[in-house]
This record gives C-alpha cells, structure tokens and sequence, in this order.
C-alpha cells in the first residue's frame, strides 16, 4: 500500500484500537487487584469464624470446671455465640453467589444456644454430670459439624476467587497477543513489496547479437525518390598530435604482462607478472581469488605483497561476506574503496567468464595512492587476462577446516 491517505488511516485504526485494548488491560488489572483483596478478606473471615467457634468451645467448657464463675462464662458464651452467627451470616452472604451456603452451621448455632443454655441450667441445679453430658456430646458434634462447613465454605471461595484471577490473567495475555497480531498485520500492509529481478541468461547477448546481425540494413528513402548529388568532400587538414593519456611505458609493461599472462599453465609463474602489475598499479599488494564450483565461496591462489601466512590465515570467503572482494564478485563488476584515516584506498574486479564471474582480483593501493578510474582500468585489463586462467575451485567443505588444511588449500588450488 503505497497511497499515503491509506497508510495514514491504517495507522490511526491501529492507535484506536490498541488504546481500547490497553484500557481494557489497565481495567482487568484493577480488577485483579479487587479479587486479591476479596479473597483475603473472604479467607479472614472464614478463619475469624472458626477463632469463634474455638472460644466458644472454651467458654462452654468452662461451665464444668472446678473453681470457675458460671454468670462470667455464661455472658462470655452470649457474646461469642452472637459473634460466630454474626461471621457465618457474612461469609454465607460471600459463598451464596457462588452455589454454596452456609445454613446448616446458622442451624447448628442455634441449637448451640438451646444446648447452652440447659448446660448452664443444669450447673445452677448442681447437675455437673448432665451438664458435663450436654457439652461433650451434643455440643461437641454441633462444633464439628459448623467448622466442617466453615473449611468447606473457605475452600469454595479460595477456588472461585483463584478462578477469576486466572480469567483475568489470560484475558490480559490475550490482549496483549491480539495488539502484536494487530501491529504485525499493519506492518505487512505498510511494507513496499520487493521486486526480485529474474535471472538473465549468461548467454542472452550471444543470441541478442546473432538476431541483430541477421537483420537487413534499412534505408529511409523510398524508392522513387532521386538519389541528390553530394558535393565533394574537402579535403581534411591532418590532426595534430595529442598527448597521449597513458603513457607508451604504461601501455609497454601492461601489454607485457598480458602476452606472459597468456602463456602461463600454473601459479607459480604467476607471481612475477602479479608483482609487475603491482608496480603498474602504485600496490601494496594483490590477490587474485577464485570462485567455488557452486559460487558460494572465493579461494586466495596467488598473491603478491601480502604474508603468505596472513593469506593462508584468511583462507576461503564466502559469497555474502561484507567486504569489498565479495560484493565485486556479487555484482560482477568493479569496486572501489576509498582511502581512509587508517587504511589506504583499495578496489576489486572480478574476473568474468561466459557464463558469470569466477574470480575477483583484489588490489590494495599504496598509501596516498588514489583509486582513479585509470588504475580501475588496469586492474580491468589485469582481470580479464586472468579470466582465462581460472578454473571453478571444489565447493567448501560443510565442516570447520583446519588451520593446516586452510594452509595447504591456497598451494592446491588451480587456475
């Protein structure tokens, strides 16, 4: 989508609707925080009801035992008998949405009361021993079974408020996954698409050049028309002579190097028409490298200037390496590097043959030494005299070479 009104609009969408969903996000966390609290406030109340019935059940005991004031504990268990009716009405209220209830413990509060009241009758009648009956047995099961829903009610409300929280945490990754989606899709709409260029055929030009050839020469007068008599031509006064460019010295030793180039058929003749070219060049030092048999990766054979160890260390380069050797083999042309702060001006030509590149020769210059468009030139003519030469080198091995291996692999290569 290229139209700006379009692009603009998609933008404006995405903000909208990733602001609902960021209010909706920043509202499910408040909610978040509302459920922590009701569950421990629901889980306090639980456990304040059971520290109730727990007094209470000392309270009643107390009616027994020796030495002890009844109208005191008889008001104390009043007061913790309202106070425990008063909790489970509460918590009933909290568990009742939920599908639970808390009526029989209510029920079993009030027959606490009935029980507590003939427990204390009877130690007013000095019946220790009926009332010592009442609140070990009866009581006793009324105590058990209130705490029994008291547990069973706190762990109902635990599992619906962990529930909700869990809901809660998932509707905010969903969000969350919902906005990325959201800003990838606009992402791809938004994106240019890229055209890929076919791939042209190495031999195209022949045919293209055959096709021009077999073509008749056209004239545009027509066959009526007379022919009009051309005057004579003048004659032209001799050009003067002109400084030559290139000097015939340059042109001498460049000539040279490519006759002894031409009748070489090994690399260790090379070395000393690379060391002339270098001297043309104003180098430092020069490599020629040669292309794999599939193209992915370029292998130092000769050099010149350069540590042969440091050239051995450096071994192969693949295809798609970021510097200047490889994208002169991408592009299959020149390429130059201009001189900096901490490194002299370099340039590389590959060496093309019918059907693609096979090799680029690589040249770093002298310090001070600019990388014109003459030395291009040379290093041009230097490159397609070596094309001749080169020969595809096996692919690289998948699995990591050996420093001897990476050593020796230079002095077995061929042009």
């Amino acid at each position: 989508m290229s139209r700006k009104p379009v692009r603009f609009g998609l933008l404006i969408v995405g903000l909208l609707i990733t602001a609902a969903l960021a209010y909706r996000a920043v509202d499910d966390e408040a909610s978040l925080g509302r459920a922590y609290h009701e569950r421990l406030a629901h889980d306090r109340a639980a456990g304040d009801a059971v520290e109730a019935l727990a007094d209470l059940r000392s309270a009643l005991h107390a009616y027994v035992a020796p030495g002890q004031g009844l109208p005191f504990w008889s008001n104390r268990s009043t007061e913790l008998l309202d106070l425990v009716r008063e909790r489970l009405i509460a918590l009933d209220a909290a568990v009742e949405p939920m599908g639970g209830s808390l009526a029989e413990a209510l029920d079993a509060v009030d027959q606490l009361a009935a029980a507590e009241r003939r427990a204390r009758e009877s130690v007013r009648r000095g019946e220790s021993l009926l009332a010592g009956d009442v609140l070990f047995t009866e009581v006793r099961d009324l105590l058990a079974a209130s705490l029994e829903r008291i547990h069973t009610a706190r762990t109902t409300l635990a599992a619906a408020h962990d529930r909700r929280i869990s809901e809660l945490r998932n509707e905010q990754a969903m969000l969350a996954g919902g906005g990325l989606a959201l800003w990838l899709v606009i992402a791809l709409l938004l994106a240019n698409p890229v055209t890929i260029e076919a791939a042209k055929d190495p031999n195209a030009w022949r045919n293209e050049l055959a096709e021009t050839i077999k073509k008749p020469i056209q004239k545009d007068t027509g066959p009526l028309a007379p022919s009009a008599p051309q005057a004579p031509l003048a004659p032209s006064a001799p050009l003067a002579p002109s400084e030559p460019s290139v000097s015939v010295s340059t042109l001498r030793g460049i000539s040279e190097i490519c006759a002894d180039l031409s009748t070489l058929s090994d690399t260790g003749a090379l070395s000393g028409a690379l060391e002339r070219a270098a001297a043309l060049l104003d180098a430092s030092g020069v490599i020629v490298w040669v292309a794999s048999n599939d193209g992915g990766s370029l292998s130092p054979v000769a050099s010149q200037g350069f540590d042969q160890k440091l050239v051995s260390r450096i071994g192969r380069i693949a295809r798609d390496a970021a510097n200047l050797t490889a994208l002169a083999f991408r592009e299959n042309g020149a390429r130059v590097s201009a001189a900096t702060a901490t490194a002299p001006a370099a340039l590389a030509v590959s060496l093309c043959g019918p059907s693609g590149p096979l090799g680029v020769l690589s040249v770093e210059l002298k310090s001070g030494v600019p990388a014109d468009e003459g030395r291009v030139m040379m290093a041009t003519i230097f490159a397609a005299q070596l094309a001749t030469l080169a020969a595809p080198l096996p692919s690289a091995a998948p699995s990591v070479q050996s420093e001897a291996e990476r050593v020796e692999e230079p002095q077995r290569a061929a042009l």
